[in-house]
């Protein structure tokens, strides 16, 4: 990713470094899904789904077995590059005054990283362009995942995602800030009450009738060319594996067009500050998860 600004700015002869802004999308697979560092190596997860129940043998009977089935999922490697050019001048002033600016822009780098991991994995989309990536498969369009049909009743829509979840564990929920707004404004219609008062007016859910819980905009796709029209995913979170191949890495790059763009950096008086990672995950059963769709 690369943000392009050729203006020259112009800095106060005494400043402090500080972000205001929109809300910055999380992660939620991170929060929703422990971190397992990987191999660069291929990891193959081999799935055991147990299938054998206890048999009643009168004496003297035969004793029968159980059939095990086994699946073999392939952990996906994708490689992450957040860049941001800059003018020259930032890197002066915050040399002088000690202003963190460049470690704010790899912190907003390295959380890009992150919000990139539940682009991929969840819609199989690129956040910088915001079309889809050749060669991935979507969690929320993937065979065998449970799809939930949105309604006008949230409250039925997280039965609903819970009945397609009966034969699995369901230890979390994703949704989109639309949803959890939606449940924060149900009240009970006799005494007024939030319906659920663990949604707060900042939308930032830690649990939802008592599982973890996580909003982000990375669920519906914010930044998707076409519609997601996800706003949910709830089920069993511990079936995502992921993790870092090579932990994030930072470079300040003065010279050369680093992200081709034809605008040669010394041309332009800038420097670009890139940010790399590569991760890997691996879904191990899609039918784990319900997606709740708009129709």
């Amino acid at each position: 990713m690369a943000a392009n600004d050729t203006k020259k700015i112009t800095l106060p002869s005494s400043v402090v470094s500080t972000i205001i802004g929109k809300v910055k999308d999380t992660s939620t697979i991170a929060t929703l899904s422990p971190n397992k560092p990987q191999k660069l190596a291929d990891t193959t997860y081999l799935v055991f789904n147990p299938t054998a129940e206890a048999e009643v043998v009168v004496e003297g009977g035969k004793k029968s077995g159980s059939e095990i089935s086994i699946a073999p999922v392939v952990a996906k490697r994708a490689k992450i590059v957040t860049t941001t050019r800059v003018s020259d001048e930032l890197k002066w002033a915050d040399e002088d005054n000690q202003l963190e600016i460049i470690s704010n822009i790899i912190a907003d780098q390295t959380a890009a990283a992150g919000r990139a991991l539940d682009y991929i994995l969840y819609h199989a989309i690129n956040p910088k362009t915001g079309l889809a990536l050749d060669g991935y498969t979507a969690l929320t369009a993937a065979a065998g995942v449970n799809s939930v049909t949105k309604t006008d009743s949230p409250v039925d829509d997280i039965d609903s995602l819970s009945d397609a979840l009966l034969d699995y564990g369901i230890n979390g929920i994703a949704m989109s800030r639309q949803f959890a707004s939606e449940l924060r404004k149900l009240r009970v219609p006799a005494t007024g009450q939030r319906l659920y008062p663990e949604v707060p007016l900042s939308l930032s859910v830690g649990n939802l009738d008592g599982i973890p819980a996580a909003v982000s905009g990375t669920v519906n796709g914010r930044l998707a060319k076409t519609p997601t029209k996800v706003s949910a995913i709830m089920g069993d979170f511990s079936a995502i594996k992921w993790g870092m191949v090579r932990d994030a890495t930072a470079e300040v790059i003065e010279y050369g067009d680093p992200d081709n763009t034809g605008q040669d950096l010394k041309g332009y008086n800038q420097i670009a500050y890139r940010t790399e990672a590569v991760l890997a995950y691996a879904v191990l059963d899609p039918k784990a998860f319900a997606v709740l769709k708009s129709a």
